[in-house]
């Protein structure tokens, strides 16, 4: 009988001991934390390519932009044109020296110039003139900040550098401003065109 007993209570201190050991594992390490490190806070390189891709483009968007409003300005007849191609040139030089400077802030290579695609647009478009270049002109650019406004609000909600991410947003409103204004800029002249061809088959 007392060798059962005994044998129980060794059997007993075995099983102690071995919680023991288990709670002992279970336990962190002095020095170390029992939550898991959060994940890094820096954008991945793949991220920054991508931005920075987008920057680059942004600058390239506003030289072509600033270069379209020259031309606007030489070859448009009507008044309302001319006088957005000087909005163009006035905001979006300021952009692009916006974009520029963040980008040297960020050792990001700055285009100096517009991409071909864009200059081919530029050369077709100083073919034109007159009546026909205001409304090809008009159509261009409510096309082109129609897509720069789905770009940017991309970058504005995805972006994980923050000075891109900001000057994405604070660029939305110039963009939004020039969509609306190519667009009544548009509707304006298809209506006086029309009242001129209603004018002219009732003589």
């Amino acid at each position: 009988m007392r060798f059962h007993t005994s044998h129980a209570l060794l059997g007993g201190l075995a099983a102690v001991a071995a919680m023991a050991s288990l709670t002992a594992s279970a336990q962190p390490a002095v020095g170390q934390s029992s939550r898991a490190a959060p994940p890094s806070s820096q954008p991945s390189s793949v991220q920054l390519a991508e931005e920075s891709k987008f920057l680059q483009e942004a600058i390239r968007g506003n030289t072509a932009e600033v270069k379209m409003g020259e031309l606007a300005k030489e070859r448009a007849q009507s008044k309302d044109v001319r006088d957005y191609g000087q909005m163009l040139i006035d905001d979006h030089s300021k952009g692009n020296k916006k974009a520029t400077e963040i980008a040297r802030r960020m050792n990001i290579s700055a285009p100096t110039e517009e991409s071909a695609e864009q200059k081919q647009e530029r050369d077709a478009m100083a073919k034109l003139s007159g009546s026909e270049f205001d409304t090809t002109f008009l159509s261009h650019m409510v096309q082109d900040h129609q897509e720069d406004i789905a770009k940017y609000t991309a970058q504005a909600q995805n972006g994980d550098s923050s000075k891109i991410t900001d000057f994405a947003n604070d660029s939305l409103p110039t963009l939004k401003e020039h969509l609306s204004k190519a667009q009544s800029i548009e509707s304006k002249l298809s209506h006086r065109s029309s009242s001129t061809e209603r004018g002219s088959s009732g003589k």
